[in-house]
């Protein structure tokens, strides 16, 4: 039998032969590889890459989209947007090794989340098909203003093969360059900040204009109504016309079912356009204090300045009530019963058919757009329509011309 080893010498020999000799081995390893290389004794090369990691680096022709976005379509941003829009196809046209996929352009919208950005949407799954090698876009703030958003996407677009490289032209960073990753995130971080302190002092401004009544709110979805290119509220005849119909039909009895039934079968077009009404829109416009000349500002307000989405104001925030602010299309006596009728629910299926509307030559206008406050010419009218709607027209102006003069 072989003689039993001593342990404990030789893994103390070892020990101190790892910690005194293999770092100066290594050292000396080193020392003497590079001293054979600079000799010459040692022969090695170095293999390029037949092609460039990013596409867009070394091809022929890139392929190349660009993004232009403004948050809001006022007519200061419009002269942005299309600034842009014009600047990135200049840049496209005159680099001859440019061949342009497409211009993605999303006007009046938000860049703190992606899911309203429709183009923006496409662009990304254009660039997952393979259609894309480089997108131009004039900023990291126009490109989002949600880190989260800004980041993920960015990391997407490096993932596939070949990546998508994405060029912020005003801080001159390119995604190809994996240096500029921790410049990126900061930028993006400053983007949302900034988005963030501009909801803030917006919506600061918002109420203060509605706590002294100068709120400008949206008459889009509001049947009846329409504001004129001086943004002054104005009755709309045709859709007036429709809104007394469901008042008088709730005060003889009909419930809103019965209502949005009798509309949508004589054909009538809903507020937001739609071939059938329903019991709920009825009941939101007999429950809507500007029909009477009211106005109560702040029902709902946006939690999250994100994705800015809208909830009901339960006592959460501020209301502000005006009386009288504009004119009414329904007598305030009339909306108060009806008030009294929604509250105790007294209404239940009518037996009876609800009467049409009646037949009226009534004058449509232009609710919305640049052409808002614009009459609608029917070509087909004959002479006498023609006369009435002169008479119509001279009985409006009339109207607004007391209202100046009181």
């Amino acid at each position: 039998m072989a003689k039993k080893l001593d342990a404990e010498r030789i893994e103390n020999q070892r020990r101190q032969y790892e910690k005194n000799d293999r770092k100066a081995e290594e050292k000396q390893y080193i020392r003497e590889t590079i001293e054979k290389n600079r000799r010459g004794e040692r022969k090695g090369r170095v293999i390029m890459p037949a092609r460039k990691e990013y596409a867009y680096q070394d091809a022929p022709k890139i392929r190349v989209a660009a993004y232009c976005r403004v948050s809001t379509a006022e007519e200061a941003q419009v002269g942005s947007f299309e600034m842009q829009v014009q600047h990135f196809q200049s840049v496209i046209d005159s680099n001859p090794r440019y061949e342009l996929v497409r211009i993605y352009a999303d006007e009046g919208i938000s860049g703190t989340s992606i899911n309203k950005r429709k183009e923006f949407q496409e662009m990304i799954e254009d660039a997952q098909a393979g259609k894309i090698d480089l997108i131009l876009t004039k900023s990291i703030s126009r490109f989002g203003r949600n880190i989260v958003d800004i980041l993920t996407t960015l990391r997407l677009l490096s993932s596939l093969n070949p990546p998508v490289a994405v060029n912020f032209e005003s801080e001159g960073i390119n995604t190809s360059d994996g240096k500029n990753n921790l410049v990126i995130s900061i930028l993006s971080a400053l983007a949302e900040l900034e988005s963030q302190q501009k909801s803030i002092a917006i919506k600061e401004g918002i109420r203060y204009r509605m706590q002294e009544g100068l709120y400008k709110f949206t008459v889009r979805n509001t049947i009846g109504y329409y504001r004129d290119y001086t943004g002054q509220i104005k009755i709309e005849p045709a859709e007036a016309e429709i809104v007394r119909y469901i008042y008088d039909s709730f005060l003889e009895g009909a419930s809103p079912q019965d209502i949005a039934d009798a509309l949508t079968e004589q054909g009538i077009s809903s507020p937001k356009g739609m071939d059938t009404w329903k019991a709920a829109t009825i009941k939101g416009i007999l429950s809507n204090e500007k029909y009477c000349g009211d106005v109560l500002y702040q029902k709902t307000y946006s939690k999250d300045y994100l994705s800015h989405k809208s909830v009901k104001n339960r006592d959460v925030l501020p209301q502000y009530f005006w009386e009288n602010n504009h004119k009414a299309i329904i007598k305030r006596e009339i909306w108060e019963k009806a008030q009294e009728l929604l509250s105790a629910r007294k209404w239940s299926r009518s037996k009876q058919k609800i009467e049409k509307m009646q037949k009226k030559f009534t004058v449509a206008k232009v609710k919305n757009g640049v052409l808002r406050g614009y009459f609608l010419l029917d070509m087909g009218w004959n002479k006498e329509e023609r006369e009435q709607f002169l008479n119509i027209i001279n009985s409006i102006n009339d109207l607004d011309d007391g209202q100046e003069r009181m």
